[in-house]
């Protein structure tokens, strides 16, 4: 999951106007000599216990189980810096737009949400850039765990097995 939610996130700068290479780690982000950068960071990854369960039947039309065993949060930090105020905010505002309400990761629906972007100038930062923008993305989506119900017919065939194993009382 995390690699799909980077690597997505990644597109989308890069769709937004990001050219150079975007970094993915603080590291890498400030040895950078680049005043028009962009970089995906991760942040945390959060697991709470769930036990949600939703019934749902599969493309063959079998009835199943779904339970959600781990609600998960996903966080990244999400850089853009530009030596222009106005190019930084433009690329911003791309971004943002660009960013669906939530993607499908393994059939799994992973909603996107953001906090409050912090603006960064030059005096402030350790980056190359003039201005720069920083916003927490999170993936909220889950761990889950697939279960089949048994068909009627099986269950009534074992039932008869175990009447004959018994005979007549």
């Amino acid at each position: 999951m995390i690699g799909v939610c980077k690597e997505y996130l990644i597109q989308k700068l890069k769709d937004a106007g990001i050219k150079s290479k975007i970094h993915t780690s603080m590291k890498t982000l400030t040895r950078s000599n680049e005043s028009h950068v962009g970089a995906v960071i991760f942040e945390e990854d959060k697991l709470v216990r769930s036990g949600s369960k939703t019934i749902y039947k599969d493309e063959r039309g079998d009835k199943r189980k779904r339970t959600k065993i781990f609600d998960r949060d996903l966080s990244f930090g999400v850089v853009i810096g530009e030596y222009d105020d106005s190019k930084c905010e433009g690329i911003f505002e791309k971004f943002i737009a660009l960013l669906e309400q939530g993607i499908l990761i393994d059939g799994n629906y992973t909603g996107i949400e953001f906090d409050e972007a912090q603006w960064i100038d030059e005096n402030d930062d350790i980056l190359k850039a003039k201005v720069a923008v920083r916003v927490l993305v999170t993936f909220k989506g889950g761990l889950y765990k697939d279960t089949a119900y048994a068909l009627m017919s099986d269950l009534e065939q074992t039932i008869e097995q175990k009447e004959d194993a018994y005979g007549d009382e």
